[in-house]
Order: structure tokens, then C-alpha cells, then sequence
């Protein structure tokens, strides 16, 4: 539980460094694609929280589209399907884009952190 509460954290700080050092289209598809990956992944430590004695993986399959849903709207208001990936970003588009990745990037920090992780187990018999 601990890689995955780390993996989710240093793909939502990932996304915030590529957008505040990105000036591309590259950079920003990138800042993106790492929020859209952050996201499922918080969504699926909050589950395993929640409810620690179910092992399914159903909810996390149930969670990912609707996490993925506003991946998918940024990528079509940028425009990174028809444009260079090399060209400059607009400055109006870094700001849009900005408020989403920071936005969903500090959620998924947030849950990551607030998730307790599991607890060890006691393996020493002291019953003798």
C-alpha cells in the first residue's frame, strides 16, 4: 500500500513540475496523461481505506472512467490531437490547463497522504 500511496503522489507532482516547466504542447499532454493516472490510483486508496477486507477490484474498474473523464476534456480544449507537439503553448491554454492539473494533481496528493497506511502485522506468537 505504501508504493502505491508513493507512486500516486510522484505522478501528481510530476504533472504539477511538467506544467510549471512545460511550455509545449508535449509538456502539457504529459502533465496531463500523469493526472490521469494519479487520479484512478487515488481513487483506488480511498477504496482500499474504506473498505480494507474487500479485495475486489471492480470498484477501481468502475472508478477509472469516470476519473478519466476529465483527462480526456482537457486533451480535446487543448487541442493536442491537431497541433505539433513541439509548438509553444498559448499562455491563455497554460492557464486553463494549469487550473485543472493543479486541481486534480492536489486531490490526488491529498488522498494519497490522508490514506493511512495498512497496518503490520504481529506475527510473534505471545499466547505461550
Amino acid at each position: 500500500m505504501l508504493k502505491l500511496k508513493l507512486m500516486t503522489a510522484i505522478l501528481a507532482l510530476t504533472s504539477l513540475t511538467l506544467v510549471l516547466m512545460g511550455s509545449t504542447y508535449f509538456t502539457a499532454a504529459a502533465a496531463i496523461a500523469c493526472t490521469a493516472m494519479a487520479l484512478p490510483l487515488a481513487g483506488y486508496l480511498v477504496w482500499r481505506w474504506l473498505l480494507p477486507g474487500d479485495n475486489s477490484r471492480i470498484p477501481f474498474i468502475l472508478w477509472v472512467p469516470v476519473s478519466e473523464l476529465p483527462a480526456l476534456r482537457a486533451f480535446k480544449e487543448l487541442g493536442v490531437m491537431s497541433t505539433p507537439l513541439g509548438a509553444t503553448i498559448e499562455p491563455d491554454k497554460v492557464a486553463t490547463l494549469g487550473g485543472f492539473v493543479a486541481l486534480t494533481s492536489t486531490i490526488a496528493i491529498l488522498l494519497a497522504v490522508i490514506v493511512p497506511s495498512s497496518p503490520t502485522h504481529d506475527n510473534n506468537d505471545d499466547e505461550d
